[in-house]
């Protein structure tokens, strides 16, 4: 029988609507919930009405529904009613359900216009679709539960059945799950955007229930890497990929490692049947990563198809979030009459910063430090300052765990297992707590780690990531003490670090230049060591060595040193990168430098001037660099990029030096377009090879007809059976009838939390 615990008192009334209107065969009104006058549907017959009115009391006594129902009959002498229906949760015998046709007998045709909760679970049994359209009943299952627990979707966040339980009672079903599963289906790819806090994981993550509900299997994925070792064509498999460009704001060097491979992998899903993929970011680090990444604003790839922007709620459904988390919540009814009172409940509900993030936190967090009269203004003012969510536990945390969210905070976006950690926070440690006088203990980090587990951090096997990201939001907010940041440069060790720090402090000291020389001149130390750490990374994963990127390129290390040049004059810049070009660093993989070394010979140009003893000798290395890597081949997908670039950032004589030796890679891999296709086996891989050298063609003027011949003949011998793609289970359900939620029916919505 399904679960009705999990409802709330809207939820339950939506459902006897749903049931009501497959019974009875019409349609039925809703009404504004609360004090309603006896009224929770109504459909127009002739000169009177059908009524129902729909009573929430799964887990309260049979008197206490017994004397609700004897006050709804004074309401019905007022109306002109043909016949009325009674729906309630409760568990109904016999001679229960006579009491209650007893009460309102001269308004029913029998005592089976009284429906308990027996009689709901029959009717949800008769017609599934009901069932499907409600989330909350089906993932209630114990199956489902079992089914989702085992997936591996809850294991990153060590949630519990109970917990699940708890967060699908408050969830509000809105037009966006609809379209989720449609594009999905459609596309094979979703992309949830939207701003922090509103919803873009829980959307994310009931999409993933439903497709576990019909048998998938779930992977989540950290690195695409993963999604390519597990991707199945046999196997029905959905998978996640959370906050994919960046937690707080863009990740541009892990995009730019990994722009080619998401397309890569994208279209490998797009080419299973059995596949889907769902990832999400927010809207303003999506909007970033279209204006770097030829990718992501690619035509061809076309990544904003699969886009679906979140968070634009109706007043409705804003209020309904709020109801469902006061009504699970441990808050009296002394708290919720002081959001009656005055107009603080529109106030809320309208507030401009209004997020189920905040929301969420000011139903649960402060239960016993709140009184019912300061209640309705501290959620207005959770909304004013989300960050005073955070503010009083983080304070509250000794130095070293502090400094273990100092540690992540700056650290790599996506290569943050515990032994990465464990060696970034290692150097911040001490240095920090060196400064301020603290002693270290050796098991500070294992203390930390433990310590923050249950509110601050979460852990997924050897993953390591925010608790959520309005945690980041504050810690951005948070640190802005300038004695602190000036700290931080003392304790880097990788250079993706150093950049973060050199980043965020270069935005707290911009007031400021003689702040900001001050502080460049803080990575004097770090950058003699600049080169210890490697580009690429191998793992071996199921016996298949996989080579990916760890930290910054060298172009992207010498840009950072000049840039600490630029902002303090300190000639040990300039020499270090001059030394590091003339090096064989790194000692593989220099294909990848390709898009980057354009735009140093750019900064180089501009920066330094024609009388800096440097400037020669780094604007010639930079240039043979480039001729060596055009020289070993450039992977096809990045053809197009490079010469753009290189039409951007350099000048003649040595722009038309460069475009003859990319003419001479470009004209071969053209010319041998038989080789370059020869492991491509579908029509799809051949047509996408097509738009490659079209692109091409379109920046370099190359003749591509030959090719296209090719290409084309391969695709008409082509022998492809066809499939037809696999399709969830889902059943549309329609929208409601569009409503005016006026202000009196937010009140009576709420009224509900006191009268009831």
């Amino acid at each position: 029988m399904a679960d009705l615990n999990n409802l709330s008192a809207i939820d339950f009334e939506d459902l006897c609507l749903d049931i009501a209107r497959e019974e009875f065969g019409v349609r039925f009104s809703s009404f504004g919930p609360g004090p309603d006058g006896g009224i929770d549907g109504r459909h127009s017959k002739g000169n009177g009405f059908i009524i129902l009115q729909c009573k929430h009391y799964a887990n309260s006594k049979f008197q206490d529904l017994l004397n609700s129902a004897k006050k709804e009959i004074e309401k019905l002498k007022a109306l002109n009613i043909t016949r009325y229906v009674f729906f309630t949760s409760c568990s109904l015998t016999p001679l229960r359900s006579n009491q209650l046709y007893e009460i309102f007998k001269p308004y029913m045709k029998s005592p089976n216009d009284v429906w308990g909760k027996e009689d709901i679970g029959a009717a949800i049994r008769r017609y599934p679709k009901i069932e499907s359209s409600h989330v909350k009943l089906w993932l209630s299952g114990a199956s489902v539960l079992k089914r989702v627990l085992q997936s591996g979707l809850e294991e990153f966040t060590k949630v519990t059945e109970h917990e699940i339980r708890e967060e699908v009672k408050v969830y509000v079903k809105n037009p966006s799950f609809d379209e989720a599963v449609a594009k999905l289906e459609g596309e094979k790819v979703l992309i949830v955007s939207g701003f922090p806090g509103v919803g873009k994981t829980t959307l994310a993550k009931m999409v993933l229930y439903k497709y576990l509900h019909d048998g998938w299997r779930f992977y989540e994925i950290r690195t695409l890497r993963e999604g390519f070792v597990n991707i199945d064509d046999g196997t029905p498999t959905i998978f996640f990929f959370d906050d994919f460009l960046g937690r707080i704001e863009l990740d541009r060097q892990s995009l730019l490692n990994q722009d080619s491979a998401l397309a890569k992998f994208v279209k490998r899903v797009r080419d299973s049947k059995n596949s889907r993929f769902v990832l999400t970011t927010r809207a303003h680090i999506f909007e970033e990563a279209r204006t770097i990444s030829d990718y992501v604003d690619n035509p061809r790839f076309q990544l904003s198809k699969y886009l679906l922007d979140v968070g634009l709620y109706t007043r409705r459904v804003k209020a309904h979030i709020l109801f469902n988390h006061l009504a699970v919540s441990g808050f009296s009814k002394l708290h919720f009459a002081a959001l009656l009172r005055e107009d603080w409940l529109i106030k809320i509900v309208d507030h401009k910063n209004y997020n189920p993030r905040v929301i969420a936190s000011v139903s649960s967090d402060c239960i016993e430090s709140v009184s019912p009269e300061n209640y309705a203004s501290y959620i207005f003012q959770a909304l004013q300052k989300p960050e005073l969510i955070w503010k009083k536990p983080f304070e509250a945390l000794n130095l070293a765990s502090k400094n273990l969210l100092t540690a992540l905070f700056f650290g790599n976006e996506y290569s943050q297992d515990i032994e990465d950690l464990r060696d970034v926070y290692q150097y911040f440690h001490r240095a920090i707590a060196s400064y301020y006088g603290q002693s270290v203990n050796p098991n500070d980090f294992e203390n930390s780690l433990r310590l923050l587990e249950s509110g601050f951090l979460s852990i997924s096997g050897k993953n390591t990531s925010f608790v959520n990201p309005s945690l980041k939001d504050f810690l951005k907010l948070y640190f802005t003490n300038k004695e602190f940041i000036n700290v931080l440069p003392l304790g880097v060790k990788r250079v993706d670090v150093a950049k973060a720090v050199w980043s965020y402090g270069k935005a707290i000291f911009s007031g400021n230049k003689n702040y900001l020389t001050d502080f460049a001149n803080k990575f004097i130390e770090f950058s003699s060591k600049i080169e210890v750490t490697s580009v690429n990374k191998t793992e071996i994963i199921n016996g298949t060595v996989y080579l990916y990127r760890d930290d910054l390129t060298l172009p992207n290390r010498i840009e950072l040193l000049i840039e600490w040049w630029v902002n303090s004059r300190n000639e040990q810049y300039l020499a270090k990168a001059t030394a590091l070009l003339s090096s064989d660093f790194p000692a593989c993989r220099m294909w990848s430098e390709a898009r980057d070394l354009p735009a140093l010979h750019m900064m180089v140009m501009e920066n330094l001037d024609d009388k800096n003893k440097y400037k020669s000798n780094i604007k010639k290395l930079v240039e043979e660099r480039l001729y060596k890597v055009i020289s070993e081949g450039i992977p096809l997908d990045d053809l197009s990029c490079v010469y753009k670039n290189i039409e951007c950032y350099f000048h003649n004589p040595i722009l038309d030096e460069l475009k003859r030796a990319l003419d001479c890679d470009i004209s071969n891999r053209i010319n041998n377009t038989d080789d370059e296709i020869r492991y491509l086996g579908t029509e799809r891989e051949l047509t996408e090879h097509l738009e490659i050298l079209e692109q091409i063609s379109n920046v370099s003027g190359h003749d591509i007809c030959k090719a296209k011949e090719v290409i084309n003949e391969k695709i008409s011998n082509l022998d492809e059976s066809s499939y037809e793609s696999q399709t969830s289970s889902y059943t549309s359900r329609r929208l409601r009838e569009k409503e005016d939620f006026k202000d009196n029916d937010v009140i009576s919505l709420f009224s509900k939390l006191v009268i009831d």
